[in-house]
C-alpha cells in the first residue's frame, strides 16, 4: 500500500444504518480512523472541495427526489474512487454504469468488507500512480484570467484561503481561484501530500522533515510549513516513499 491508510468519506441519509459497517471499518488499519460521514449531497460537494479522500462511498437513496447516488456521482469532477453502499441491490447495475469501482451491501460480512476494501485501496494506488506518471505540467488561469503554464517540479507548495490558492515556486507567486482539492487531482499524487487541511507541499522540496514542521530547500528554507496531528503521519508515510523511490 503507498499511504499509511486511506480517508474515506460515506455520504448517507440515513447514518444510523452505518453502526455495523463503520464497526468494521475501524477494525481495517490501512482506513483512517476519521472517517467524515456527511447526509447531504452539498455537503458531500463542499467537503470534496477542501479534503483530501481516497474512497467515496456513496448510498444509492439519499432521501432527494432529485439527487440520488448516481447523479451525485456524475457532479464530482475527477472523483476519487467510488464505492456503492447500499441495502438495495436495485442499483448495482447503474453504480456500475456511472463509474462506481465496485458495491457493498450495509449488511456485508468483516471478512468480504476487508477482502473488498483491500481491493479497493489497491485500485486507489494505481489510480495515483497513473496519475503521477502523466503529469509533467500544470496549466491555469491566473485571477487577471491570464493563462499560465508552470512545471509541476518548480512548485514549491500551495495554500487555500477562501477558495484562492496561492502557488508558491522558487521565487514567484500566482494565484488562482478554486479548490485545493481540485488543484491535487491535477497533481502527481506520489509527489505531492497534504502536511494539513489548507496546504499541498512538493516532497521534492523538502530538506528536513520534523514532527511538528518540515522546512524547505533552499530559497523558501525560511519558511517552515507546520504539520498538524491528523494529517502527520500519513504526510510523513509518503514523504518516506518518496525519498525511498526517488534516491
Amino acid at each position: 500500500m503507498d499511504k499509511l491508510n486511506y480517508r474515506l468519506l460515506i455520504v448517507d441519509d440515513n447514518p444510523d444504518s452505518l453502526v455495523y459497517i463503520l464497526m468494521s471499518l475501524k477494525e481495517l488499519p490501512f482506513i483512517n480512523d476519521d472517517i467524515k460521514i456527511v447526509q447531504k449531497p452539498i455537503e458531500a460537494l463542499n467537503y470534496l472541495k477542501e479534503n483530501e479522500v481516497d474512497v467515496l462511498m456513496l448510498g444509492m437513496d439519499l432521501g432527494d427526489k432529485e439527487i440520488d447516488g448516481i447523479k451525485l456521482a456524475s457532479l464530482i469532477p475527477n472523483p476519487p474512487v467510488m464505492v456503492a453502499c447500499s441495502a438495495h441491490t436495485d442499483y448495482v447495475f447503474k453504480a456500475n454504469e456511472a463509474g462506481f469501482y465496485t458495491y457493498f451491501s450495509k449488511k456485508i460480512s468483516f471478512n468480504v468488507l476487508k477482502a473488498k476494501m483491500e481491493d479497493v485501496v489497491e485500485k486507489v494506488d494505481k489510480k495515483l500512480q497513473e496519475q503521477s506518471r502523466e503529469v509533467k505540467s500544470l496549466t491555469i488561469k491566473d485571477l487577471n484570467n491570464d493563462t499560465i503554464q508552470i512545471d509541476v517540479d518548480q512548485i514549491f507548495y500551495a495554500q487555500v484561503d477562501n477558495d484562492i490558492i496561492d502557488i508558491y515556486l522558487e521565487k514567484d507567486k500566482y494565484q488562482v481561484k478554486g479548490s485545493l482539492g481540485g488543484l491535487q487531482a491535477n497533481l502527481p499524487a506520489a509527489m505531492f501530500a497534504r502536511p494539513r487541511i489548507n496546504t499541498l507541499v512538493n516532497l521534492s522540496k523538502i530538506d528536513l522533515l520534523r514532527s511538528g514542521e518540515l522546512h524547505f530547500v533552499k530559497p523558501r528554507n525560511g519558511f517552515p510549513i507546520a504539520v498538524t496531528r491528523s494529517y502527520k503521519d500519513n504526510f510523513r508515510h509518503q514523504y518516506e516513499v518518496y525519498r525511498q523511490n526517488n534516491k
